[in-house]
């Protein structure tokens, strides 16, 4: 099943696992479908980052429900290692 999140104007759906350690989740408008890019791990960076489309356009609301949706699946990502961490303490 394919997980997927929505905001006022985007869709957040999360693209299959290919065997990647990190997801990667396409950016489509809600209303038509239409993808406007990605959201995937950056390694130089070592955070998820927005990769658009060319030739998109985004208003400032949507930067801001990319920037949440970013905090989310980054604090989901980094739950099981302080759950490990934890368990290894304990």
């Amino acid at each position: 099943m394919t997980l997927v999140v929505q905001s006022k104007w985007l869709r957040f759906e999360e693209a299959p696992n290919t065997g990647r350690k990190t997801g990667i989740w396409y950016v489509l408008v809600k209303q038509n479908g239409a993808k406007r890019g990605e959201i995937r791990w950056y390694g130089p960076w070592r955070q998820y980052a927005f990769f658009p489309q060319a030739e998109t356009v985004f208003a400032g609301s949507c930067f801001t429900d990319l920037a949440e949706f970013i905090r989310l699946i980054a604090t989901a990502r980094r739950k099981p290692a302080v759950a490990d961490a934890e368990r290894s303490e304990g």
